[in-house]
């Protein structure tokens, strides 16, 4: 009996402990939507910047345990900007634009005018926020995901400049916590981000 207790106290242990080990985890980021290619046109996309401060370019956040230590996540690639930017190439396309990266533009009607000749839109990009912050708390982990950029969307027949914020706070928390889950619930964000910030005419 006492050895059976022993095995199943050592089984709840690998349930809390197991998967809980400090170090650097890395993330993929990919725009998980899917959509019908009814639209036509090329869109220009120059370089994101990350103007987040005291951050590394890659990273995305990180996760307190149980003994006070932590993980901490980043990007596949350890580069945030360009990894979302390759995210709304991948939305334009799946909605069936052509995309073309360009460099980067003056963000105003007159940058507008002078480098979307060939283009029915150009975009540019800044991060101002990207973390998720987590936390263990015996067999859950909470977490809280905050998102702000602003995406600058030139309108080449109008040469107008278009500036769009976005602002997103999520929280949930997971009873089996592991990277795949955390992976997802950074990709629905940002697909839901997406989505809403740039509304297809």
């Amino acid at each position: 009996m006492k050895k059976q207790l022993l095995i199943y106290f050592g089984f709840i242990l690998i349930f809390f402990w197991g998967c809980a080990t400090p170090g650097q985890k890395f993330i993929n980021i990919n725009y998980l939507g899917e959509h019908e290619k009814t639209h036509t046109g090329k869109i220009g996309i120059a370089p994101f910047q990350d103007n987040r401060s005291g951050m590394g370019e890659g990273y995305l956040g990180y996760r307190t345990l149980l003994d006070k230590s932590q993980e901490t996540y980043l990007v596949e690639g350890l580069n945030l900007a360009d990894t979302l930017k390759k995210n709304i190439i991948t939305y334009y396309e799946k909605n069936g634009f052509t995309t073309a990266e360009i460099d980067p533009w003056e963000l105003t009607p007159k940058g507008v005018k002078a480098a979307s000749s060939i283009f029915k839109q150009i975009m540019a990009g800044k991060i101002n926020k990207f973390e998720c912050r987590a936390k263990k708390k015996g067999g859950r982990t909470d977490m809280i995901l905050d998102i702000d950029l602003t995406l600058y969307l030139g309108i080449a027949d109008k040469n107008t400049l278009k500036t769009i914020p976005v602002s997103l706070t999520l929280e949930k928390t997971e009873f089996t916590f592991n990277q795949e889950k955390l992976e997802l619930f950074i990709n629905q964000a940002l697909e839901e981000v997406i989505q809403k910030a740039l509304i297809l005419e």
